[in-house]
Order: C-alpha cells, then sequence, then structure tokens
C-alpha cells in the first residue's frame, strides 16, 4: 500500500529510541550541548560573531570572520551559496572538542 508519507522518519525515531533509551538519548542531546557551548565560549573570546539557540546543536558565524579556504577545509554549510552571509556547523556525534580546537586554532591564525 503506497501511503502520503515515508514512515523512514518515524522508524528512526523508534530505533533510537529503542536503542538508546530516553536516559541515554537524554545524556547524548546534554554532551551535543556542552561542545556546542564550548565552541561559543571559544569563539566569545576571538570575538567571533556568531548565533546560537540554546536548545540546538547548531552554530551559525557571520561569514566576515570565515575565510573561504576555512569554510571549504571544515565543510562549514552557506546560507547561501553565491554570497554566504553565514556559516553554519552543525556538532553531531562525530564533531568532537578536538576537532573543534583546530577550526579555532586555524580561525586564530586568520584572524591574525
Amino acid at each position: 500500500m503506497i501511503g502520503s508519507r515515508s514512515g523512514a522518519n518515524a522508524v528512526a525515531v523508534w530505533m533510537i529510541l529503542m536503542k538508546n533509551g530516553p536516559y541515554g538519548w537524554q545524556e547524548k542531546v546534554f554532551i551535543l550541548q556542552q561542545r556546542c557551548l564550548w565552541l561559543c565560549e571559544q569563539l566569545d573570546l576571538l570575538n567571533i560573531k556568531y548565533f546560537r539557540n540554546e536548545f540546538s546543536n547548531i552554530v551559525t558565524i557571520k561569514s566576515e570572520y570565515v575565510p573561504q579556504i576555512l569554510a571549504k577545509k571544515y565543510g562549514l554549510v552557506p546560507d547561501n551559496h553565491k554570497n554566504a552571509q553565514w556559516f553554519k556547523i552543525v556538532v553531531m556525534d562525530h564533531v568532537t572538542i578536538e576537532k573543534l580546537q583546530l577550526l579555532i586554532n586555524d580561525l586564530k591564525q586568520s584572524i591574525n
């Protein structure tokens, strides 16, 4: 039977909850939020303007602070591919503090 919606999203959420349980998922989200908080603190130290909703795992940085070569190196997603105003960093499991530190180090060098 063909439906109007894909069941993939519902199955994915069900699998996540079955694998991690409610507390495992809560812990995972907490860790991602702490990584975002760490990133924002580092950006504050560099006086780099950014935006982040405190409940989100996404940080957007004003494009004027991110050289194009760094955006490409770190796979940052622009808000507009022709004339980017913002670059987006989505903090997921594989985006560790160590990887974020590499970006911060490169941003420091680009400022100097």
